[in-house]
């Protein structure tokens, strides 16, 4: 059990590290894109351009049900009983299920363009909708893609086509096309020729490196079971779309299509923090559904996932607290300053939200879709309550706090649901010395900022000092544990060179 344990410590690991590379190579290349867009279109523009991506994404979450999310729960079990023939008959009818509903949705939006565009006062809207509605089938293909990646465990494809190949098509198109004269249909031309090129080749990878797709005999599988455990994780996914553009919806409604756009380069900055996060979960989730019975694994994988999204996180959280106007003039102009405060709250209700680890995907993996849901309905109540409230008074700034409330307490009530269930929680001891561990930077990146008056100067040199004074505040307190050294030494063999390992022991 202890080589067991020790082995899916290796796979989270290397898979979510293969997942954090991409991460980071995907913000490098959306704010490369945020930050070219911004310069070559107005902030009412490009705010017009993120209101209609809005208006797409959320009536793609709507509409299809997020039936993907059946495939890494049902797909990993199937695999471990080397049932193949179930396997490919639930990705066929995830599929078909999603394209059936998506292209209803395409007619949807296309229909009602009009009176979505009269809703935000905003009648160029209606234009940017048409060529858009190509996009909600094309993004069922896309998520079925990702999904079959997560629940192979192979994050390289999945970081080849979301985190490379979507990104560089992306850009280079939307350089190409507004330099040709277009300019909303520049943004939307690129956005859509990325998804269409990685979705190409993402179907390639699939069929590369699952070859049992091409010879195994389908086998029906039920779609009631399918759509049983997809519903509240569809009704969830509706929510959490609904969260994830509330903000601009009601900035949209009580402000203007400008501010729309501060608030995007805020959020964008800010999400940042969840690179970790996201690292983690696509693979957590199938370890967890492959071994939810054992409650011992089960603990043990939730507390190492939680630990390692932390030590990762505050890195990055701490730099932008440090540092918000500096990180927004340099990367997005001068002019985005002003969300310097909508930054610092939404990096502080991102961090309560990583300090929480993988509890969403946690409660996927033991097939409690049902509290996922509910928790996705606090989460809605709370952002949009608090938004209503503070928006109107404090702008784009009272955005970020309802948000970062949010955030903050339903990630707490993800860890409180998970104990009362299952009788464990993500926090220990080694958790709490790297908590400790993180006053160093924070007190040595802070004089750092304070002495030094150059803002480029900063940008460039403050993560650095961050890094540096977090790793030897982490071996002061024995923030590492033996498990952190294995992996080093493994990642040490990898590249041949002993660099990981004399860091952190």
């Amino acid at each position: 059990m202890a080589e067991k344990e020790k082995k899916t410590a290796r796979t989270l690991a290397k898979q979510g590290s293969i997942k954090l590379f991409g991460n980071i190579t995907g913000k490098i290349f959306g704010f490369l894109f945020v930050a070219i867009a911004t310069r070559l279109v107005s902030p009412d523009v490009y705010g017009l351009f993120v209101l209609g991506t809005s208006v797409v994404v959320f009536t793609h979450t709507l509409i299809s049900m997020n039936i993907y999310g059946s495939i890494d729960y049902f797909i990993p079990q199937f695999l471990k009983e080397s049932n193949l023939s179930k396997a490919k008959g639930t990705l066929q009818n995830v599929l078909l299920i999603g394209l059936v509903f998506s292209i209803l949705g395409s007619l949807f939006v296309y229909i009602l363009r009009y009176a979505i565009a009269d809703i935000f006062d905003e009648s160029g809207l209606a234009f940017v909708l048409v060529p858009f509605t190509l996009l909600i089938p094309l993004l069922t293909i896309y998520k079925f893609l990702t999904h079959s990646f997560n629940s192979l465990k192979k994050m390289k494809y999945r970081v080849l086509m979301r985190n490379f190949i979507n990104p560089i098509v992306k850009i280079i198109g939307t350089i190409l096309l507004i330099f040709l004269g277009a300019e909303v249909g520049g943004l939307i031309g690129g956005y859509l020729l990325g998804v269409t090129v990685a979705v190409l080749f993402g179907t390639v990878f699939l069929f590369w490196e699952a070859d049992w797709l091409r010879g195994t005999p389908s086998q029906s599988v039920s779609n009631r079971s399918l759509i049983s455990y997809a519903l509240p994780l569809a009704m969830a996914g509706v929510i959490y779309t609904i969260i994830g553009q509330i903000d601009t919806f009601l900035i949209g409604f009580f402000s203007t299509s400008s501010k729309v756009g501060y608030y995007n380069i805020a959020y964008l900055l800010a999400t940042n923090l969840l690179v970790a996060l996201n690292a983690v979960t696509p693979v957590f989730k199938p370890m967890i559904a492959e071994a939810k019975s054992n409650t011992h694994a089960v603990r043990n994988r939730y507390q190492l996932a939680t630990r390692w999204v932390t030590m990762l996180t505050l890195p990055p959280a701490i730099t932008l607290l440090l540092a918000p106007e500096i990180y927004l003039g340099v990367l997005f102009t001068q002019e985005f300053a002003v969300a310097s405060g909508t930054t610092v709250a939404l990096v502080l209700g991102y961090l309560l939200n990583a300090a929480s680890g993988p509890e969403g995907m946690m409660l996927e993996g033991l097939g409690y879709t049902k509290l996922t849901f509910l928790n996705s309905v606090v989460l809605l109540s709370i952002n949009a309550t608090l938004g209503i409230f503070f928006i109107p008074k404090l702008g784009i700034l009272g955005a970020g706090i309802a948000t970062a409330v949010a955030l903050g307490s339903v990630g707490f009530l993800g860890v409180a649901e998970i104990y009362y269930l299952r009788g464990f929680h993500p926090y220990t001891v080694q958790l709490l010395r790297v908590y400790i561990a993180v006053s160093v930077p924070i007190i040595l990146g802070w004089l750092f900022v304070s002495v030094l008056s150059v803002s480029v100067l900063i940008a460039v040199f403050l993560p650095l000092v961050v890094i540096v004074c977090y790793v030897a505040g982490l071996r002061v307190t024995g923030g590492f544990t033996s498990k952190d050294i294995e992996i080093a030494k493994k990642f040490d063999e990898k590249i041949g060179y002993e660099i990981a390992s004399r860091c952190i022991n």
